[in-house]
């Protein structure tokens, strides 16, 4: 065992050793929980010290305090919901708020008026204000009352709309896309900085990093965050973070159970005969939970299914199953100590993926992801003034990809761009293993009062994954540059075998402090990312020329580098008026990098994603390298292989053992300003400059001389032009460069830093109005200017040649930013100048009998980026060549889609029935979402996907309360 190893180990068993005295907090407190703050001051505005304040809800049991010397008072931890507080002091009035809102994430902060000259009790009916001083982040969050009534499709993706300046790469529209990973992009940072939790525990996967580890029941949730930006220290990347919180008993039994049916017969033609639509859409579960003992122990089970059958453009049938139960203890000790048990399983069934009219249903996989999630949550509150929180988690997932047409047959892609015959199989095991301590510390100094919160914590993920390909080759039709005839091109990959291990240590600090007016945030966060490549071994590929031998890989530290990074955090807010009702702000914050095992470790292993591609001459034209043909066969290059010694354990590509993780930073300028007490608006500007963004330097070999090293830009000669149609109608054209003669591939890379830029500038205007006079609404629309800054060290090593894509984004000029999916929207580019949403709820005559609940919501965005594009194959491998001078020249259609829900509620005694139906896109518009951008294959500019035709959902919810 390493020393590190040993340090750790030993830092970790003492971590749960103190968990276990302590006995069990709501650990990640600001992941899954609010705060509520206060002062109680005399009809002068002096405060008032010594009174007793109790919090009350439904949720745990009574907590009192006394007010400081200050007056003041705080409740860390609490679960969202809405709560009662109350004041008594001898000489004053009692005072009662009954209905005070706690929000994941909120810090809430209310002052009470006590009055001398009464003796009956005041009770004030407003709720805690809608702005909040000590506010820390950018983002949205959606309450019980919106998941149940504005119309989404239910799943934690759909909801992304909601947040500013979030754009996703799909429309979900009836649950079409539900069960599927989205790729979405944050103000101003890509997919790989988003980050996932649910009640406290990080299930960001670190394999696929920006993506979730798991899936989701909907029905579970009580709230959902998202986080855009953020000064919070504890908060770990750039991107968006998707915070979930499931529900649990409280001191009342609540029983729920629902079924959502969305059906093809309820939907209208789709926009093309083979068009997109959905076949069924079903969901039902239910859930119960209540005090097992009142005020001491809760218990809280659900169990949640959908079946997703979409019909994709072409008519495949792509069904997705997913399953998911849960259990949670919640105990309470006493005043001071609180503990929660919580188990989560689930299991992902897909049959179809990756369907769409660029794959022939055997290429189609079957996917299974079970998995099981165990949390213990501690805390501890010794005094008022000092709350400790603390968490473990384990996360033990299986990830599994079958081709529907097994793995005894061949692969091939035909010059339209359709891929036939079979495809590669995939399994995966990872174990993710976390733990988190945290505390917050309250103390006064002079005229401030000060929140000191510092704590620390780990993240390890261990990933085994398998590839193995179907008769260890397959074929791509298509142009070869300067060869005509019957020549095609053969791959042989290697069956990947890897094991991958990264861990995350961080530690932070960080003081809020107000005084007066100003509240600010001040804190410092500290990480240490780690990777290794674990001990593996592959028979080899015995019909690859002998490129692909056994290799028994005893592992490797994927190249030698460590992510230490230490980080500020700022953020000031001066409160205006004599009521505080309007708000400036101001924060600096960066960000480092979030680190994947993804491409870093796979690269410099020799058992990760290898090829030796060949061109031979395919006689009968069938695109199968059969026995007979065998003998045409002409090296052409490799990927991750030193054809001059390809049984080496070192592979030819090589990651700078000095990389740096790329650092973003962010300054941003806010005015929020509360209209009423339950209607705010604001606006911030946001500016972040992203640097140190890594790139990618092929290696070559001069013949003269037997050297390797990188090529630049003075080694690449014009070979010829690309040219190609435009969805204009018109031609482009775009000059090809190759390397010169003299100089070969080794077929390896180098991984750096260097000098490109991206420069974010983004304005948001927003509105919260909570419900009041039976209707509530929320609104944002952004706009933003993302660009790339190329400088001149990046061109001096870079290809000449003008292609769409690299390894972050797209970047050959001063571009807009954009980002590729995967999948069946590979043809989606992300990126949008404008987005917005409008939502809102109406209670309709809610004291009638005919009452119902109306709910509306309204999504619009840029029409994406549409850039064709001709695949050209060279000596460094193929590229996707834009055949315009602007990657923005042409753009989809703008994209405005909008949703309705209706429900009532038949209520008898305790239980209620309430029936639902919601409508999505109910203006039944017909964009066009994607097209085939490479206008090399012959299905060049056919369209892929469009927006899923107006469908309907009915659905019947049973509650007791």
């Amino acid at each position: 065992m390493s020393r590190v190893d040993s340090v750790r180990s030993r830092w970790v068993c003492a971590a749960f050793a103190l968990l276990l005295l302590i006995a069990a907090l709501p650990a990640a407190a600001q992941l899954q929980t609010g705060d509520l703050y206060g002062r109680t001051v005399n009809e002068q505005g002096e405060p008032l010290p010594g009174v007793m304040v109790t919090l009350t809800g439904t949720v745990g049991a009574p907590q009192t305090q006394t007010t400081d010397e200050k007056g003041q008072f705080r409740f860390l931890g609490l679960y969202p919901g809405q709560y009662r507080i109350s004041a008594e002091a001898q000489g004053f009035s009692p005072l009662d708020y009954p209905n005070v809102g706690i929000r994941v994430g909120g810090k809430s902060d209310i002052e009470m008026t006590l009055t001398a000259a009464l003796t009956e009790s005041i009770t004030i009916v407003d709720e805690a204000p809608l702005i909040d001083e000590r506010k820390a982040f950018q983002g949205s969050t959606v309450g019980a009352q919106e998941l149940d009534q504005v119309p989404t499709a239910r799943d934690p993706w759909s909801l992304l709309s909601l947040a500013p300046g979030v754009v996703v790469d799909r429309f979900n529209v009836g649950g079409n896309e539900s069960g599927q990973q989205s790729n979405f992009l944050g103000m101003g940072s890509d997919s790989r900085q988003n980050a996932f939790a649910v009640d406290g525990v990080i299930l960001t996967d670190m394999n696929a990093v920006g993506g979730s580890a798991t899936y989701f029941d909907f029905g579970a949730f009580e709230e959902v965050q998202f986080t855009v930006s953020s000064s919070d220290v504890s908060v770990a990347t750039a991107g968006v973070t998707i915070n979930q919180v499931t529900k649990r008993g409280t001191n009342d039994w609540v029983v729920n159970a629902r079924y959502l049916r969305t059906d093809g017969e309820l939907q209208s033609d789709p926009a093309l005969p083979d068009g997109n639509r959905i076949d069924s859409v079903q969901e039902y579960g239910a859930d119960v939970g209540g005090p097992l003992v009142k005020d001491h122990l809760w218990g809280w089970a659900s169990y949640g299914e959908s079946d997703i059958r979409n019909i994709v453009q072409g008519g495949q049938l792509d069904r997705t199953k997913l399953e998911d139960l849960n259990a949670k203890v919640n105990i309470q000790a006493n005043s001071q100590l609180s503990g929660v048990l919580h188990y989560w399983t689930n299991d992902k069934l897909k049959f179809g993926r990756g369907a769409g009219p660029t794959r022939d249903p055997g290429t189609t996989h079957d996917q299974t992801t079970p998995q099981d999630i165990y949390k213990v949550e501690a805390s501890y509150i010794p005094t008022s003034n000092w709350f400790f929180t603390g968490l473990w988690a384990r996360d033990d997932g299986i990830f599994t990809l079958s081709p529907q047409a097994g793995l005894d047959g061949d692969r091939f892609r035909t010059e339209d761009g359709v891929l036939h015959g079979t495809n590669y199989a995939f399994t995966q095991d990872a174990i993710i293993d976390q733990a988190r301590l945290d505390s917050n510390y309250f103390f006064n100094l002079g005229e401030s009062s000060h929140e000191l919160r510092f704590g620390g914590g780990f993240r390890e993920q261990e990933n085994h994954s398998g590839t193995v390909w179907p008769r260890g080759k397959y074929v791509v039709a298509g142009e070869i540059n300067g060869v005509e005839g019957n020549v095609e091109q053969v791959v042989f990959p290697r069956n990947r075998s890897v094991g991958v291990k990264s861990s995350y240590d961080t530690a932070w600090a960080q003081d809020t402090f107000t005084a007066g007016r100003w509240t600010i945030n001040a804190g410092l966060r500290y990480d240490l990312q780690k990777l290794e490549n674990l001990p593996s071994s592959d028979p080899g590929n015995p019909i690859a020329q002998g490129l692909l031998p056994a290799i028994n890989f005893t592992g490797n530290d994927a190249g030698g580098f460590e992510w230490e990074t230490i980080v500020p955090r700022v953020s000031v807010t001066y409160a205006l008026g004599k009521e505080r009702t309007t708000l400036l702000r101001g924060t600096f914050s960066q960000y480092a990098e979030q680190l994947g095992q993804l491409p870093l470790a796979s690269r410099v292993n020799p058992l990760g994603y290898s090829y030796a591609y060949f061109y031979f001459t395919d006689a009968n034209g069938n695109l199968v390298l059969d026995p007979n043909e065998v003998g045409s066969l002409e090296f052409s290059y490799t990927y991750n292989i030193d054809p001059d010694n390809p049984a080496a354990l070192l592979t030819p590509n090589v990651n700078d053992p000095d990389l740096k993780p790329y650092k973003t930073d962010e300054l941003s300028l806010g005015l929020d300003h509360s209209f009423t007490p339950n209607f705010a608006g604001g606006v911030t500007v946001t500016y972040r400059n992203i640097t140190d963004i890594p790139e990618l330097r092929t290696f070559v070999v001069d013949d003269a001389t037997g050297q390797t090293r990188l090529a630049t830009r003075d080694d690449y000669v014009q070979t010829g032009v690309a040219t190609g149609s435009l969805p204009n109608g018109g031609t482009g054209s775009t000059p090809i460069y190759n390397l010169r003669d003299g100089l070969s591939s080794t077929g390896g890379t180098f991984y750096t830093n260097g000098d490109r830029e991206q420069d974010y500038l983004g304005v948001t205007l927003n509105f919260t109005r909570r419900m009041s006079n039976n209707w509530a609404a929320r609104g944002h629309v952004t706009l933003s200017d993302w660009t790339w800054k190329i400088g001149p060290e990046f061109r001096r090593f870079d290809d000449p040649t003008d292609v769409v894509a690299d390894d972050l984004g797209f970047s050959d000029g001063d571009d807009v930013f954009a980002e590729q999916s995967g999948g069946n929207k590979t043809n989606v580019l992300t990126g949008a100048r404008w987005s917005f949403n409008l939502s809102g709820l109406y209670q309709v005559a809610p004291n009638r009998p005919w009452g119902f609940n109306f709910g509306a919501s309204v999504n619009g965005r840029e029409g994406y980026p549409n850039t064709p594009f001709v695949s050209r194959r060279g000596p460094t491998g193929s590229r996707p060549v834009q055949l315009t001078s602007d990657f923005d020249e042409f753009r989809h259609e703008d994209v405005i889609v909008v949703d309705a829900h209706l429900d009532k509620e038949f209520s008898v005694g305790p239980t209620a029935l309430i029936l639902s139906v919601d409508g999505f896109n109910l203006s039944n518009a017909d964009y066009v979402l994607q097209r085939e951008r490479n206008q090399g294959v012959t299905r060049a500019n056919a369209i892929n996907e469009t927006l899923s035709p107006r469908v309907f959902r009915v659905g019947a919810t049973f509650r007791f309360h």
